[in-house]
């Protein structure tokens, strides 16, 4: 069992996929709850346990404590305590990470990789 963590509300997952959508909370395209809470622009991700698939979202920032395929966040802080078999991707915002095995990009922000992994820091003129 997963936790996953939306602006400081706790869900228990046991497997799936999760979005936030319109402030909706939903797993595996079923509604968990409907709030008033997720009224932000700007969300905070924290999923405590492993993931099988990817982590993505456009405008939030995303923490991890597990491993995963894949972390993006379009406009957001990214911070992995784990390992990333694949890349971690951020346009705009900072990388914190331990193993990566992928690509580690970013257009505006900071990186620092603890552990393995190759990085790439893309800058626009």
């Amino acid at each position: 069992m997963n936790t996953v963590v939306v602006n400081g509300k706790r869900y228990d997952i046991h497997g799936g996929n999760i979005s936030v959508i319109n402030n909706k909370v939903y797993c595996n395209g079923k509604l968990i709850t409907d709030t008033n809470e997720i009224t932000q622009k700007n969300i905070k991700i924290v999923i405590q346990g492993n993931v099988e698939g990817d982590v993505k979202t456009d405008c939030g920032d995303i923490e991890v404590t597990g491993n995963c395929r894949s972390v993006i966040s379009t406009s957001g802080d990214i911070n992995i305590k784990g390992s990333v078999s694949g890349g971690v991707k951020s346009t705009s915002g900072d990388i914190t990470c331990d193993e990566v095995h992928g690509d580690i990009q970013t257009v505006s922000g900071d990186i620092e990789n603890k552990g393995k992994g190759f990085f790439k820091k893309f800058f626009i003129d």
